[in-house]
């Protein structure tokens, strides 16, 4: 029993040191352009359309990455779909899953075998991971962890725009910024 609250312990500190070793890196990456010439054609509504339409429609993009052989990365698309629901993001703004893998149905299939979903975001599929390549100076981590961008395709915020009031508040004020 000592050891296991020696642990939980322990793990704030963890954190708290990962935290100063990432933050400057975070920080110097905000603002820095991403590259999304890899990204052509994005299944939407039933259909595939070009990521140069989605491009020019939406001001913010928050982008997600993840590999579909990663199992936990279907939760990670249930989730992104059930929690961005709940916040008011206007016209100006959608989410774009770039997924390394090759199809886009089986991709779906295993999804929903997991859970139904109304899968109402642009979904890329990337079967030979051209935009992580593209993207290989910026920590993986970074773009793992989602990355909003705006229309000069430059990262603005790092994360989940839900997971806690900072990030939400963040999120409100950055695209509200691109509204009419």
């Amino acid at each position: 029993m000592l050891k296991y609250i020696y642990c939980l312990c322990l793990i704030p500190l963890l954190f708290c040191t990962n935290r100063n070793k990432t933050e400057p890196e975070l920080r110097a990456h905000i603002n820095r352009e991403i590259d999304i010439a890899p990204l052509t054609l994005a299944h939407y509504d039933g259909a595939q359309i070009q990521f140069s339409e989605i491009r020019s429609e939406y001001t913010y993009l928050t982008i997600v990455p993840f590999d579909e052989d990663c199992i936990s990365c279907y939760l990670k698309f249930l989730e992104w779909h059930e929690k961005i629901a709940s916040l008011n993001y206007g016209e100006n703004y959608t989410v774009v899953f770039v997924i390394q893998g090759n199809s886009y149905s089986e991709f779906m299939t295993k999804v929903l075998d997991i859970e139904y979903v109304d899968d109402k975001f642009h979904t890329i599929m990337d079967p030979e991971g051209k935009f992580l390549e593209a993207n290989k100076d910026i920590p993986r981590w970074i773009i793992e962890s989602s990355v909003l961008i705006d229309s000069e395709n430059k990262i603005k915020m790092v994360g989940a725009p839900w997971i806690n009031e900072d990030m939400t508040k963040l999120f409100y004020e950055i695209v509200s910024k691109g509204k009419s």
